[in-house]
């Protein structure tokens, strides 16, 4: 395992206005720290360790014990360096290999005995829009960019301009991957290069339409594979003190041939092509010529930001209150129709639950509040599908939408709340929860499904509880006798209401005064 350092202390200093952001990747980790200066980032560290975690995950997605150690190693020297950190000013991203590892649960536990930060999921579609953000704010404005990652486990594909996404994708090929199905002897072929190449090209096949009609006037690549290949195109083409300049794809299919002569990656002997990417050199070019012949891609040039810039990005954005998780919640409402004067009706009465039953049930604000009102804004998408069983519908489109700005978890959590808000509870598997805690997603789609209930009708009045207590196992709401008696539905669902919450073990008792 190698590390690169960038800054010659253990432990960092950390000031108020400081951000930082860890990439958890399927071949690197990467740290990076930043201050804010005017509303804007100034990096000031960085750190990466190349963990080759993807190596250990094997045919059925179990990630082996050796690549776990390696990571929880790299994991407990980055807790040294980020021990004057907070959750408020760190956020850690994972990306491809733990998207895919069945074990993964197994690994954030391991984790979280050596390093005291949460480490959140992201998707395939999170992670392009991450890594666009990071290229976005450091790229000039006013100009149309296909962006290009090629991970450990997967490659990343966006188009964008200026800080918005216009197409984006996601594709399961990486230099890791590939060096194990076509490079694993270290010998190097035209024939494993074609293989390579060909099948490379079949997962990009799905995308190369949709791309080439979206369009861009600049292409540019990001991360250490794009990084290392541009740096040896440079070296071998360009004279001394030279700009670097764009590649094109008569310089790719010379490397190729450069490296089939060669043989075997122990014999490659490249101007600044470091000792650590020799093994992945090969898969990585496979994937890019690819890339670039099937988009038509005329030249690419290199930009040094990608996804921890990106997760930083993000992090200032929410700071000044530009969250791309209401903008998320916002596009939602307006695609599918919903009616968001119900939907601020219904969230103001379980916000005010909540908050009265917080001292009682301790439930943390930064996660659970956003959590229940964000579903709540949502909770009638299907509608627009059909409203007969709308709340599978609306949970069908959250389990299959792209979410910016949301973790996997977060994803899963909103799914299934809305799911769950009305008649049946399905329950969800314990393991299925890592950063969010069960016991207290289920207490919140209590409250949702108590505030969706009262709102039946759309005849939600502005108090219709007169007192709501709780314990740790139980819910009591006091209503008005008259108000339930003009409500005779409303009375008899809360009574069904009480056997549903039964299987979430929750006691529901109605009281009148």
């Amino acid at each position: 395992m190698s590390t690169d350092l960038h800054c010659p202390d253990a432990s960092l200093d950390i000031p108020e206005n400081n951000l930082a952001a860890l990439d958890i990747g399927s071949n690197s980790f990467h740290f990076v720290l930043a201050r804010v200066v005017d509303n804007n980032l100034q990096i000031l560290h960085s750190e990466k360790y190349q963990v080759k975690l993807a190596s250990g995950l094997d045919e059925d997605d179990i990630l082996d014990q050796a690549a776990i150690d390696r990571g929880l190693q790299t994991l407990s020297d980055l807790a040294i360096t980020a021990a004057k950190l907070n959750a408020d000013n760190f956020r850690v991203v994972a990306t491809y290999t733990l998207r895919q590892a069945k074990n993964a649960r197994a690994f954030l536990q391991a984790a979280a005995e050596v390093f005291p930060f949460d480490i959140e999921i992201i998707s395939g579609h999170e992670e392009a829009r991450l890594i666009y953000q990071g290229v976005a704010h450091y790229s000039p404005p006013d100009e149309k960019r296909l962006v290009i990652d090629i991970g450990g486990g997967s490659t990343e594909c966006v188009i964008g301009k200026n800080y918005d996404v216009l197409n984006l994708s996601s594709v399961n090929i990486g230099c890791v991957s590939f060096k194990r199905r076509f490079f694993s002897d270290d010998t190097i072929t035209t024939q494993a290069f074609d293989r390579a190449i060909l099948f490379a090209r079949m997962e990009i096949e799905a995308l190369v339409n949709r791309f080439r009609k979206t369009s861009w006037q600049q292409a540019l690549g990001t991360s250490g594979t794009i990084k290392s290949i541009y740096q040896i195109i440079n070296a071998s083409n360009n004279a001394e003190n030279e700009l670097p300049r764009p590649i094109k794809l008569s310089d790719l299919n010379a490397l190729k041939q450069q490296l089939i002569e060669f043989g075997h990656t122990d014999n490659i002997e490249l101007a600044n092509l470091k000792e650590s990417r020799k093994a992945i050199l090969c898969p990585g070019l496979a994937i890019l010529i690819a890339l670039v012949d099937m988009l038509k891609i005329t030249e690419i040039d290199y930009c040094d930001y990608a996804l921890r810039e990106g997760v930083l990005c993000e992090q200032l954005e929410q700071q000044l209150d530009h969250d791309s998780r209401a903008r998320t919640i916002t596009s939602l409402q307006s695609r599918f129709n919903v009616d968001t004067e119900q939907a601020d009706k219904v969230a103001t009465s379980a916000l005010a639950m909540f908050d009265a039953v917080n001292s009682r049930w301790q439930l943390p604000k930064k996660n659970y509040r956003d959590l229940l009102n964000w579903s709540i804004q949502v909770h009638e998408i299907g509608l627009d599908i059909n409203p007969s069983g709308y709340h599978k519908h609306s949970k069908y489109i959250l389990q299959n939408a792209d979410l910016p700005g949301f973790n996997q978890e977060q994803m899963q959590a909103l799914a299934w709340l809305v799911g769950n808000q009305r008649k049946k509870i399905n329950s969800l598997e314990e393991n299925n929860w890592y950063l969010l805690n069960q016991t207290s997603v289920n207490k919140i789609l209590v409250l949702m499904r108590l505030s969706v209930l009262l709102s039946q009708q759309r005849q939600l009045s502005p108090s219709p509880i007169v007192e709501l207590k709780v314990d740790e196992n139980s819910v009591t709401l006091t209503f008005e006798q008259n108000w339930l008696n003009e409500k005779p539905l409303i009375y008899a669902d809360l009574q069904l209401e009480q056997e549903y919450l039964q299987s979430l073990a929750i006691e529901l008792k109605i009281e009148t005064c």
